[in-house]
């Protein structure tokens, strides 16, 4: 969350014209974030909402996360769906971007969890992929082979001899299992801590899912594992990884195929991150109006991935 596109009072009170919400008491931008704009509306009724604008992301592009959001609502997960307008529309537009409101739900994220909190947010990981599987909706991913050969000819200068012959025997390995039968359905692909709210000691609200497409279910595991399993080095903790997996599959077992290749996707998952902060910091660098973050996480833990 962060505000790329300022806007002002009079934008939103116009936007909410178009729903049954009531008038606007106040708004502030968000703080943090990586790609879109974001606002906390109070409404004068009490009410509060989040306002999303799409920087990147194009109203032909939006459906698909409008359609998956709302399928999950549906089945029970605790995803928010975005608020409908009069005429049954969740998507708006200002200033020639894409804009959805979402209900604000209480909770905070969690910078390091304990054991009980892994499982949760493990057994959730099995859920939303349980539910995946039973849904037709499909989606290119973020992060597939050809974006990562894009991605690794933007940033291959400012790497070593050595981090680009990972990188290219990590594209190997991405071909390889892209060719394998494992489980695949639509993935979150960003279930990091700051995409999770806790309240009460639940997860109350899992958030952002604009990365999300259909890939192997074990990429999105080992996504989460390399940020929710990380000690003070951070470093992914055998233990940690333990409890998050043993969780995972108390509700969908591993196949033989994911356990032959998890190892593999620990790889795949750091690297995919590594390029993409790498590439973003080096966009920033060049004039990009973006935050980033540091890319030197992902490779500290590409390289602990390899070593086993």
């Amino acid at each position: 969350m962060a505000v790329y596109t300022k806007l002002t009072k009079v934008q939103i009170g116009e936007l909410l014209t178009s729903y049954d919400l009531g008038a606007l008491q106040s708004f502030r931008g968000a703080e943090d974030g990586i790609e879109n704009t974001t606002y906390f509306l109070v409404l004068e009724s009490g009410e509060q909402l989040v306002l999303t604008l799409f920087e990147s992301f194009s109203r032909v592009e939006l459906p698909f996360y409008i359609e998956l959001t709302n399928a999950l609502n549906a089945r029970g997960l605790p995803v928010p769906c975005p608020v409908q307008d009069t005429e049954g529309s969740a998507m708006q537009m200002i200033a020639d971007k894409p804009v959805l409101l979402f209900p604000f739900i209480s909770g905070k994220h969690i910078e390091r969890p304990n054991c009980e909190e892994l499982r949760k947010v493990a057994l959730f990981l099995a859920n939303i992929h349980q539910q995946s599987l039973t849904l037709s909706l499909r989606n290119s991913c973020p992060g597939d082979i050809d974006w990562m050969r894009r991605s690794w000819n933007y940033v291959k200068s400012s790497l070593s001899d050595d981090e680009n012959q990972i990188v290219e025997d990590m594209l190997l390995l991405q071909d390889k299992v892209q060719g394998l039968n494992l489980p695949r359905a639509v993935i979150h692909r960003d279930l990091f801590r700051d995409n999770i709210l806790f309240d009460a000691g639940e997860v109350s609200a899992v958030i952002d899912f604009y990365y999300a497409g259909t890939e192997a279910l074990i990429l999105d595991i080992a996504i989460a594992v390399n940020d929710w399993c990380l000690n003070d080095e951070d470093l992914v903790d055998s233990d940690m990884r333990g409890e998050f997996l043993e969780a995972y599959e108390s509700r969908r077992k591993f196949t033989i195929l994911e356990q032959e290749h998890w190892q593999a996707a620990q790889q795949l998952a750091a690297t995919s991150f590594w390029l993409s902060r790498q590439e973003s910091l080096l966009r920033a660098q060049q004039g990009a109006r973006q935050l980033t973050k540091d890319p030197q996480l992902f490779r500290k833990l590409l390289l602990q991935h390899l070593e086993k």
